[in-house]
This record gives structure tokens, sequence and C-alpha cells, in this order.
């Protein structure tokens, strides 16, 4: 079934949302943005819900003004095109309002209302392009390239324009070992390819199938704004005492903390090899413990320690926290929560459980770690009400 409208706005997952009048279903649409005109086709792809599915562009009547021509040859509508930029069809601007919107829409969902919160503009990215200094990439031992959302196959690839120089290099090493018998070998039958990673800190010969790499932010000149706002907020507390860090990964917002005027610091942090990066650092007045904080009465167990903090950073994966159950118990003397996400789903959804418990946001800054994609990096700053 075809028919025609106009794209009103995106999805929280970024596809464009477009309603067909004739039997009153809104659509979603991959490769669409807000104001476009096009013929449409209804996909064969479930759904379970009944006032959504999802289509496809078949024809564009009439162009979004912010539409533009991606500076990337292996972005279109293909079912063999690669999806990991698709907002690169839009100008930046444009981008950075959407972002907004998204996170915006998330809160207003789980009950906040304007008067709540304010929020700056967003902060761009100093780079559109070249900025990415991390990357999977998947392989068959024969092609090379990203997963397609259209078909979730491997869209093959021979460059990624938002990599930086270091990671562009490395992509070309990799290509120029393919075909790679080895790499063709011991396959997972469901996913018919293996994964690389790679980033602007390894060598050539450190390349190697299925094999994680210690996380890092992805954009390390907008990483650097992270660290300066929460070292900004750190310095302007005249008596900082005991400070939790959750999820402190391998030590990017810990060094920070370590710098402040804080009289200790624990560091929680559910990955090993993380936990091992970070003691490397030997960084004063901090005490890692390696803990599963996604367990059901974590906040019971950690009651002892983290009782007595008065400050506590947060830095959790996109699922955010996945427990509140005696959350506030345990840590009963807090006067300030530093919440950096980068999920605006999961953030919304913890910041209304912070304010059923008496907690108001004080400052919120949205930071763009990704053009081109949905996502949105939110950095929050909770006073107890």
């Amino acid at each position: 079934m075809k028919f025609k409208g106009t794209v009103t706005h995106l999805s929280q997952k970024g596809l464009g949302v477009v309603k067909n009048t004739e039997n009153n279903l809104s659509y979603f649409v991959y490769g669409t943005w807000p104001g476009d005109i096009g013929e449409f086709e209804v996909m064969d792809k479930i759904l379970n819900n009944k006032k959504f599915a999802y289509a496809k562009l078949t024809q564009l009547i009439q162009p979004s003004v912010h539409r533009q021509q991606p500076a990337c040859p292996y972005v279109s509508l293909e079912e063999t095109s690669c999806t990991g930029c698709a907002w690169m069809i839009a100008d930046y601007t444009s981008q950075l309002e959407q972002k907004k919107n998204r996170f915006l829409y998330a809160m207003k969902r789980v009950g906040f209302e304007d008067q709540h919160f304010s929020i700056e503009s967003i902060l761009p990215s100093e780079r559109v392009y070249g900025y990415r200094n991390r990357c999977q990439v998947k392989t068959d031992g024969t092609i090379l390239g990203f997963i397609s959302e259209n078909s979730h196959n491997i869209a093959p690839i021979q460059d990624c324009i938002v990599l930086n120089d270091r990671c562009r290099k490395s992509l070309k090493d990799i290509l120029n070992q393919l075909p790679h018998p080895a790499w063709q070998d011991s396959i997972d039958t469901q996913q018919n390819w293996h994964f690389i990673e790679f980033d602007d800190d390894m060598q050539s010969d450190e390349i190697a199938i299925n094999q994680k790499r210690p996380f890092k932010q992805g954009n390390t000149l907008q990483n650097t704004h992270m660290r300066n706002w929460l070292q900004d907020k750190l310095a302007a507390h005249t008596a900082l005492g005991k400070v939790i860090e959750l999820f402190c990964g391998s030590g990017n917002f810990t060094e920070i903390i370590a710098e402040s005027t804080c009289t200790s610091i624990i560091a929680y942090e559910c990955e090993e090899h993380a936990i091992q990066a970070l003691q490397q650092k030997q960084l004063p007045k901090v005490t890692v413990q390696l803990s599963n904080l996604f367990k059901s009465f974590i906040w019971k167990e950690l009651q002892k320690t983290v009782t007595d903090a008065d400050t506590l950073i947060l830095d959790p994966p996109r699922c955010g926290l996945k427990t509140h159950h005696s959350f506030f118990t345990a840590f009963s003397s807090l006067k300030t929560i530093y919440y950096i996400s980068c999920n605006p789903e999961s953030f919304a959804r913890d910041a209304w459980f912070f304010k059923q418990n008496g907690w108001i946001i004080n400052d919120i800054q949205l930071i763009d770690l990704f053009p081109h994609t949905p996502h949105i990096e939110i950095m929050a700053e909770f006073r107890k009400n």
C-alpha cells in the first residue's frame, strides 16, 4: 500500500513520523526529516502497536528546508546502505534542534513540566566530521562495514568520514587485510560476522577480531568540555566532603574528582578491566571498588560505605539506574548529585525518581558528542529541595 504525506516530527529513535490520513495510522520512516513531503510504501515489518507501523520513502516530492545532500557516499535509502549517520541528510543546526526536542519529549513524557528545569543551547561539536576516536566494524572476512538498520546485514564501506585521522588510518589497515581467511572461520551462524574494535590509542599490530577495547568517550574535544563542566561544578563547592562515583569506568571523570578539594573518593565499577586501568593511574584520595551495580539490593550492600557521602557522581550506561530500591536510604547524607547520561529516556526516568524524593534539577547542559546521529549527552546537577 502506498500513500502520500508530510513528515511531522522524529521518533525517539530518530526516524521520521508521517501519518496516513486514509487509515489514521502513523508510520516510522528511515531517511526522512520533518518537513519532507513524499510518497511512502507500507513495509511488512512487525511492530506490536496498533497505532504505528513502518514505511519506506519511495519518492521525495518536496524536501524539507533543512534537508541536505549527505557528505558520505554510503548514506542512502538502499537496504544495503550504512545507517550509522542517518541524520547526515539534514543541516547541523536542525540536527541540534531535534536532539533538544528528543530530550524535552523524554522529560515531559515522565511528568516534568518546563518550569521544573531550564536548558541553555546544546553545546555543538567543534567538528562534525573527523571527530570520532573509536569505532566497531563488522566483517565476515571478505567484506567489512557497519550493520545496516534496514537489512541487518553488513553495509560494506571503504572509508568513514566521521572518524578522526588516526582511526581512518586504522580502518584502511584493516581493509587492506581483506580477504582474511582466519576472519572467515568460526562465525556465529546467527550473526554471520565478527566484530573489530579500534581506537586512536592502538597500534596496527593490535588489530584482532572479537576483542573489546577499553571504553572511552567517542569525541575527544567534546569529552574535554564534559570534564571541564564537572571541574567547574566541583570547584564551586567551598567544602567538598566524601564523594561517591558510580560507573567510574577507567577514570575519565575520576581524574577530575581527584583534583578537587574533596576529602576522599570511592569509585565503583562493574567491569574488571576498567578497574584495573583506573588503579594503574594511582590517583590520590581514590579507593576503587569492583561491584555489580545492577543487583537488586546493591544500595543496601553499599550503605555502610556511602551513607556519609555528601556528593554523588554517576555516569551509567544507556540503561541508567536499573534499581531504585533503597537508593536514598543508602545515600542518606547527599547534598549534590551530578548525573552524566547518554540516554534521555533512562535519564528522565531516574530524574523523575529523584524529584519524587525531594531533589530538584539545578542545572542541565546538553552536549553533542556524535553529529549526524540521534545521540545526545546530558550533564545535570541535582540539589536537595
